[in-house]
C-alpha cells in the first residue's frame, strides 16, 4: 500500500488566486509557503528553522497577491515548505528533498525511504504542477494570451559573513532570454533601482522545473522574477515592488504587441 503523507486538517497542495483572471499574465510562486504535514513533524526543525530563508522565500506570496490584483492575472503558488520537497526542483535531482540545507541538517529528510519520497511527489509536487498546467490549458483553449511569470525572493547574502548580492530584483531565463532581457531592460531605465540579469540563479534544467516544464516546452514568453527579501520585509515594501512590477510588465508587453 502506498505511503499516504496528507491528512484532512494539513492544507491543500496549491492555492490559486483569482482563477478568473482575464489579464495576459499567469503567476507561479513554488516557494511562497512553509507548511509541514502534520505527519512529518516539522521535519525535526524548530520554530525559529521553518520560518527561515531555508523553508520557503520569504514575502514573496503578499507581493503576489498584490501583482495578481493589479494585472488580473491567476495566482498560483504552493503552501508547503520546499523542505518537504522543491517544487523549482526537477524528481531526479538532488536538491528535490533536501537533508541539509544551507549548512542546516534537516533529520525528517534523512534515510527517506522510496514509499515517502514517492508520497511527497504524488501529494505535492504533482498536484502543483498540474495546476499550473490545467490552467494553462485552459487559457490556450479559450484563446487566451499567456505569459509565464515564476515569482520568487532572495537573501541579501548567500551565508552570514558571504559578500552581499547588490541587486533589489532580478530577472533569469534559461534557453529563451527573450522576455526577460526586456524586462531587464525596462527596470534598469529607473536609476534608482539595481537590476540583476540572469543572476542569482540562472534557470537551468537541471536545477529549475517551473520556467522548462511549463514555460518553454509549450513556447510561451517568461520570466523568473526574484526580489530581494530585505526590501519587501513589510507592507509597504510589498505593495511598492508589485507596483513597479506591474508596470514594467504592462509595458514590456504592450511595446512588443506595437
Amino acid at each position: 500500500m502506498a505511503a499516504v503523507l496528507l491528512s484532512e486538517s494539513d492544507p491543500a497542495p496549491y492555492v490559486c488566486l483569482n482563477t478568473l483572471g482575464s489579464g495576459s499574465f499567469l503567476i507561479v510562486s513554488e516557494h511562497a509557503g512553509n507548511a509541514v504535514p502534520e505527519g512529518l513533524g516539522a521535519l525535526g526543525l524548530s520554530e525559529a528553522d521553518l520560518v527561515d530563508h531555508i523553508a520557503w522565500d520569504l514575502h514573496i506570496r503578499e507581493v503576489g497577491e498584490h501583482l495578481s490584483k493589479l494585472l488580473d492575472a491567476p495566482y498560483i503558488y504552493q503552501p508547503y515548505s520546499r523542505l518537504v520537497i522543491d517544487c523549482n526542483r526537477p524528481l531526479d535531482s538532488p536538491q528535490s528533498i533536501l537533508a541539509v540545507s544551507d549548512g542546516r541538517c534537516v533529520p525528517g529528510n534523512e534515510n527517506l525511504s522510496a514509499a515517502d519520497n514517492k508520497a511527497r511527489q504524488r501529494e505535492v509536487f504533482l498536484p502543483f504542477h498540474d495546476k499550473v498546467a490545467s490552467m494553462l490549458d485552459i487559457r490556450a483553449a479559450h484563446g487566451m494570451e499567456t505569459v509565464l511569470i515564476t515569482l520568487h525572493s532572495f537573501t541579501p547574502a548567500m551565508q552570514l559573513g558571504s559578500e552581499g548580492r547588490p541587486w533589489q530584483i532580478t530577472f533569469q531565463y534559461g534557453r529563451e532570454p527573450f522576455f526577460s532581457k526586456k524586462m531587464v531592460a525596462a527596470m534598469a531605465a529607473d536609476p534608482n533601482i539595481c537590476v540583476g540579469d540572469n543572476v542569482p540563479y540562472p534557470v537551468l534544467k537541471d536545477t529549475n522545473y517551473g520556467i522548462p516544464a511549463h514555460g518553454e516546452k509549450r513556447n510561451l514568453l517568461h520570466t523568473m522574477i526574484e526580489i530581494r527579501q530585505d526590501v519587501i520585509t513589510d507592507a509597504a515594501g510589498q505593495v511598492f515592488w508589485a507596483d513597479k512590477v506591474s508596470t514594467v510588465l504592462s509595458n514590456v508587453l504592450s511595446n512588443l504587441r506595437s
